[in-house]
């Protein structure tokens, strides 16, 4: 890690005083929705699970399941062993009919809030700082998946969302939080972003955002260094004394 991202960060990623935010003007903030704003992590890591053992594949390592997760329900390819590439195309559609099934037997209270969430949004709106979401989230998923912010009373306060379908890449492409920005009527430069993985510190940082990682998600503390994040926090609860 460089000193410079010790400055930033402090030794274990923990806010110090300043944190290339103080003066700068912030429009908006962005945020990643799984492993930054909601804890369905794990669930997914359960529901990967699942969905392998119903289709008759092999349970896969963490970093392709991990993958998966980045890519959104597209990225089940990384589920299918190189000796089986041969049947990817019907392995892949037997994944997704079983994680649909899967996914709608789940206790809708599953998945809560990452602590923080609530202050800060209530933070950040009081401020007059405009709120998006960008996720590789699938429209037919997304109301079930905002159910732990709207059971805390913080929907309203969401300005705009870009699902996957919303733009013809997604993230590490910047376009995503470019789309945002542009709904949220800002200018990227004027933003922050925040998310667990590398593909969001990669797509912040292109789309010309003030990129946080934390570390609530999928990814570590030296993934998202190594991809430049401006500001590595342990959680979204360290951005509510900054605003």
């Amino acid at each position: 890690m460089s000193d410079s991202m010790r400055q930033k960060t402090g030794e274990k990623g923990i806010p110090t005083q300043g944190l290339g935010l103080k003066g700068k003007r912030i429009d908006a903030v962005m945020f990643d929705l799984d492993g930054t704003l909601i804890d369905s992590i794990p669930t997914y890591f359960s529901m990967t699970a699942a969905i392998l053992e119903e289709v008759g594949l092999p349970q896969a390592p963490r970093e392709r399941v991990a993958c998966l997760i980045k890519d959104g329900l597209s990225g089940f390819h990384h589920l299918i062993p190189e000796e089986m590439s041969d049947r990817k195309e019907e392995l892949m559609e037997a994944c997704f009919r079983a994680g649909k099934e899967i996914s709608a037997r789940l206790d809708p209270n599953a998945v809560s809030l990452i602590p923080g969430v609530q202050a800060l949004f209530r933070r950040l709106s009081r401020a007059g700082i405009r709120i998006g979401i960008v996720t590789a989230s699938h429209a037919h998923y997304i109301e079930r998946k905002l159910l732990p912010l709207r059971r805390a009373g913080i929907d309203a306060l969401i300005d705009a969302v870009i699902l996957i379908e919303d733009t013809t890449e997604k993230k590490p492409s910047p376009e995503p939080v470019m789309a945002c920005a542009r709904r949220l009527g800002v200018t990227e430069d004027t933003c922050v972003f925040v998310g667990d993985a590398d593909v969001d510190i990669l797509a912040g940082k292109r789309a010309g955002t003030f990129t946080v990682g934390v570390l609530t998600g999928v990814d570590d503390y030296e993934t998202l260094a190594m991809q430049g994040a401006d500001m590595i926090i342990p959680g979204v609860q360290d951005l509510v004394p900054l605003f």
